[in-house]
């Protein structure tokens, strides 16, 4: 059987195929959590102004902190090269992307309710909001271990 060594080591033809549409979708779900990203942040930004009468530039600052930081931790866990080190980094990690992850869905929430008129509206605002962290850090996870996973294999 032939072999592919561009990109991945060694592998056969079929698998080295399966391997290069693994992390071509991991790419492209990495796309999508940073488009999202970008919108968690500018409402993110947004709600702090509002809520705390900060700057704009201080807003941001907090957006950053709070949905790149929840994204940061997460990838230290997952990309941990032992278990003693995702134990150890998981102690912190975890109480802090769930804070994080709670604040980011509460603030979104905000920010797409700010100007909606009446419960069904307000209802699917804050459901959107509430929606759009949890679903960052879906495609967080996923396609951070698809694309481990195919490069440490290849």
């Amino acid at each position: 059987m032939a072999s592919v060594t561009k990109g991945f080591r060694s592998l056969n033809r079929k698998a080295a195929k399966k391997l290069q549409r693994q992390s071509k979708a991991a790419i492209g779900i990495g796309f999508v959590a940073a488009t999202l990203t970008a919108l968690s942040l500018s409402h993110l930004a947004h709600g702090i102004e509002i809520v705390c009468g900060a700057a704009s530039w201080e807003g941001w600052a907090m957006a950053i902190g709070i949905d790149c930081g929840f994204i940061g931790l997460e990838l230290a866990t997952i990309a941990s090269a032992t278990e003693h080190v995702r134990r150890s980094v998981s102690k912190f990690s975890k109480p802090a992307i769930v804070g994080t992850l709670v604040l980011s869905a509460l603030m979104n929430a905000f920010a797409f309710a700010e100007h909606t008129v009446g419960i069904p509206l307000t209802t699917a605002a804050v459901m959107i909001g509430l929606a759009i962290p949890a679903l960052i850090y879906a495609l967080t996870r996923v396609g951070a271990a698809l694309y481990i996973d195919c490069h440490t294999r290849g």
